[in-house]
């Protein structure tokens, strides 16, 4: 399944936080911030990741009826911004202490 930079916009500017931001740790120890987005497709999610030191978010994965599929996608200035503002907002919505975005 191939995602196209029209579908990836739509969803970010719909905005459907699946659950609360996580942050995890890749395997060389950089920290990762999680944010999972409901896509247009009833069950699909969609995690975008921005690893710490970077601006810049990634399509990671889209999670679907299928299975999970590896994307890879990094965004550009606009929509990485966007998505930003959603993680702080989600953090502050799921009471957590907004982390700091480089």
């Amino acid at each position: 399944m191939s995602i196209s930079l029209p579908d990836i916009v739509a969803i970010v500017l719909a905005a459907r936080v699946q659950g609360e931001p996580t942050l995890r740790i890749d395997p060389d120890g950089r920290p990762v911030r999680v944010l999972t987005l409901r896509g247009s497709r009833p069950g699909a999610l969609y995690d975008f990741t921005l690893d710490d030191g970077h601006r810049r978010w990634c399509l990671e994965s889209v999670t679907d009826d299928s299975g999970i599929e590896m994307h890879g996608r990094t965004l550009g200035k606009r929509l990485s911004a966007r998505l930003s503002v959603l993680h702080g907002t989600a953090a502050e919505h799921f009471g957590q202490r907004p982390p700091d975005i480089p």
